[in-house]
């Protein structure tokens, strides 16, 4: 039964590991940078992790890369060869039209060549409610000032402080112009997104497939992993296992009940008789103690009467 167990185990635990894929942190993407949305910018004000307070102008938005090569063998969301992704490590540089060879993480641990190992979980949760609300898919259409307000987002959370809440004009992060002609917009979107990050619970959806395309000394991005539904054939092998896991279960129960069921009827057995004899002692004990003069003339009568050869 156990041996039963263990194959229907492992052979559950392979399977879901195949149907995770081969994104592994050793898996690689390389990938030239062609766009970043469609040209917008704006002056962000941030303080990089050693301390260092910093001002520039950057680009925000979309960006589309094209994958030429690696290990990675996931599908990403886009079109073709390119996929969709945004920046989600504001203290570092990319250049457009340049090659780069990704590491592919888990999304907390984004940003870890310039923060010590990465941006963290619950800064991921909260980029997963970020997305999960009002981009669920990086291939949704959204327009040029949504796709700003996003990253804006995007930038808040990974580098404000803790102790601040999100605010894209005020704090350790913040945003001003010059900018692009449609800043207001943009920053009135940003922060309707972050308040529902702010109040967002248990409960808030989040993105799928979210992760990290990492590379040491430059913009790390963020990218999602196409969900790939299983194969009927594999569908059919989990139920085989999730088969074989109730079947040993349900021979377990069995074999307990078939243990313990004679055993326990026994004991109650046992005890019942044990409170006969019980009883019965006692009563036998409570006609001794009675000495009455009619019990001795009957039990004399009696031994008289049977004697040979008495008479009247």
């Amino acid at each position: 039964m156990h041996r039963l167990r263990s194959v229907a185990l492992t052979l559950m635990l392979g399977l879901a590991g195949a149907c995770m894929g081969t994104g592994a942190s050793a898996a690689t993407v390389i990938a030239t940078l062609n766009s970043v949305g469609t040209g917008n910018t704006i002056t962000m004000h941030a303080v990089r992790p050693n301390g260092t307070p910093f001002a520039s102008q950057v680009l925000n938005g979309l960006a589309t890369l094209t994958r030429t090569g690696g290990t990675d063998t996931q599908q990403l969301v886009g079109s073709g060869n390119s996929f969709f992704a945004f920046c989600v490590e504001p203290f570092e540089d990319a250049v457009l039209n340049s090659t780069y060879t990704y590491t592919v993480d888990p999304l907390a641990q984004a940003g870890k060549s310039s923060i010590a190992g990465g941006i963290g979980v619950g800064k991921a949760l909260q980029i997963s409610q970020l997305f999960g609300q009002f981009a669920p898919s990086l291939s949704m259409p959204m327009t040029a000032v949504q796709a700003s307000a996003l990253q804006i987002a995007l930038w808040e959370i990974v580098s404000e402080s803790s102790s601040n809440p999100f605010d894209v004009t005020s704090g350790t992060t913040y945003f001003s112009t010059p900018a692009s002609s449609n800043f207001s917009q943009v920053i009135a979107q940003a922060q309707t997104y972050l308040n529902y990050v702010s109040t967002a619970n248990g409960s808030a959806p989040l993105a799928q497939g979210l992760q990290a395309l990492t590379v040491a000394g430059k913009q790390d991005f963020l990218v999602q992993a196409v969900i790939v539904a299983p194969e009927p054939g594999t569908w059919m092998m989990l139920i085989l296992g999730f088969g074989l896991v109730g079947h040993s279960l349900r021979r377990r129960a069995r074999a307990i009940a078939t243990h313990t069921g004679p055993s326990e009827s026994g004991f109650w057995r046992r005890s019942g008789q044990r409170a006969s004899r019980r009883r019965l002692s006692a009563a036998i004990q409570e006609a001794r103690s009675i000495s009455s003069p009619l019990g001795n003339r009957a039990s004399t009568w009696v031994t008289t009467a049977s004697r040979p050869g008495a008479g009247g």
